[in-house]
């Protein structure tokens, strides 16, 4: 059974969103600039330490200074929003040490993708918050986002009444039908790694979204046919998949695009495809834990909750 859900509450302009580095590495300032433009453009002031450009091997620091940096952002209380600076990998690393106290009763908004799918389970999981699937801060610029991508991340920050339906011509309908449950998920990869640990994400009655990238279809393959062993797609409402960027084999005459068919077509629940999510540009943010209708046959999805509270 699910814990209750929190959400967070909604950011006004004057807010300040920290900046914090839970996973891979950036080595140069630049990398950020187009965000930090993108942020104050909209009114928010933005803080980071300068401690996210450290680097270990593959990592952003040490594991004790990428989970003091978390606890301490979002203990803040002058600290509204959270964004990662990049996926990568570490996230699971930090996660044993991370104090359930400090965090529990600091909801606030959180977002990133990739390997951030880690925290996103973590903070579901354990907490029942609100999250939100979308770019971090060496992703997010204007160029980045289309005009409309753009004011739809800004409505779900700051719009109490914001509940949208999203359709996009792209979208296509595997499995027709009309599904509805929260919506869980994130990168295959890393919600394939959550199986056996204390942060499972759990799918019974949920929308399932997916997305990856650089996965060869075989590996997409084994991935899913893991999460169907486990037993996560046996209570599932519907699934929806994002972008699997990078995944196509080299010559093999297949694609996969044709793997994923093979693997989900025939679970008895509505699949939209090729939702604009994840890996690559154009990245819409999805609020994780939000109940959702999902229409395979008018090809769109409606929010049915906003993802914040009234500020």
């Amino acid at each position: 059974m699910d814990i209750p859900t929190f959400f967070p509450q909604a950011l006004r302009p004057g807010d300040t969103i920290g900046i914090i580095a839970p996973a891979g590495p950036v080595h140069e300032r630049e990398a950020v600039e187009p965000a930090l433009a993108l942020l104050k453009d909209w009114g928010f002031r933005v803080r980071f330490d300068d401690r996210i450009f450290d680097s270990f091997r593959y990592l952003a620091g040490q594991d004790s200074a990428r989970a003091e940096e978390l606890m301490r952002f979002f203990e803040d209380p002058s600290i509204r929003g959270v964004i990662a600076l990049r996926g990568g990998f570490g996230c699971a690393r930090i996660i044993r040490l991370l104090d359930e106290h400090r965090l529990r009763h600091n909801c606030k908004l959180f977002m990133g993708f990739s390997d951030l799918t880690t925290l996103h389970m973590y903070f579901r999981r354990r907490f029942g918050w609100v999250t939100i699937h979308g770019p971090m801060a060496t992703t997010l610029s204007r160029d980045a986002l289309t005009p409309e991508a753009e004011r739809h991340m800004l409505s779900l920050w700051t719009d109490p009444q914001y509940r949208p339906t999203l359709s996009f011509a792209q979208l296509e309908s595997w499995v027709p039908g009309f599904a509805e449950g929260r919506l869980v998920g994130g990168c295959l990869s890393i919600l394939v790694a959550s199986l056996g640990t204390s942060y499972e994400f759990r799918s019974e009655g949920k929308i399932l979204f997916l997305e990856d990238r650089g996965e060869a279809p075989y590996r997409i393959d084994r991935m899913i046919t893991q999460l169907r062993s486990a037993g996560k797609f046996d209570d599932v409402a519907g699934i929806l998949l994002g972008r699997f960027a990078d995944c196509e084999p080299d010559e093999d005459g297949y694609s996969s695009e044709d793997v994923l068919r093979d693997l989900v077509n025939d679970l008895g629940v509505p699949v939209l495809a090729n939702f604009p999510g994840g890996h690559g540009i154009d990245n819409w943010a999805l609020p994780l834990g939000l109940p959702i209708q999902m229409d395979a046959d008018q090809k769109r999805i409606q929010f049915l909750e906003s993802a914040v509270l009234p500020g």
